[in-house]
């Protein structure tokens, strides 16, 4: 299979702050698994919920946080809650930044 993602993706789990308004216009904050992360995206499990694409959310890490857009959500076992493909709003900085390999210098 092709790999269509223009950043490498880091296989690992952080616990993130994710926030913000439901399907049913309700304000709701809870903590989530963020793996597979990138400067630009993660994907979010154990999400409680109800998402839909295209809406916008807060995902903190630590002290630092961001805005995202929902890419796609796909409901999952009780166990494992509801998965949600996220990517950042273009103006702000990557939360989990210190998780990630350093990027290599252009034109080396």
């Amino acid at each position: 299979m092709i790999e269509r993602r223009a950043e490498e993706r880091v296989r690992v789990e952080v616990c993130v702050r994710l926030s913000g308004t439901d399907t049913r216009c309700e304000r709701f904050s809870e903590s989530v698994l963020a793996t597979n992360l990138s400067r630009s995206g993660a994907l979010l499990t154990r999400v409680k919920a109800q998402l839909r694409c295209g809406d916008l959310i807060n995902v903190e890490y630590g002290k630092r946080q961001a805005q995202f857009r929902i890419v796609w959500v796909l409901d999952g076992s009780s166990r494992e809650g509801t998965r949600v493909a996220i990517h950042k709003l273009e103006n702000q900085d990557c939360p989990w930044e210190a998780v990630l390999p350093l990027e290599e210098a252009v034109g080396r």
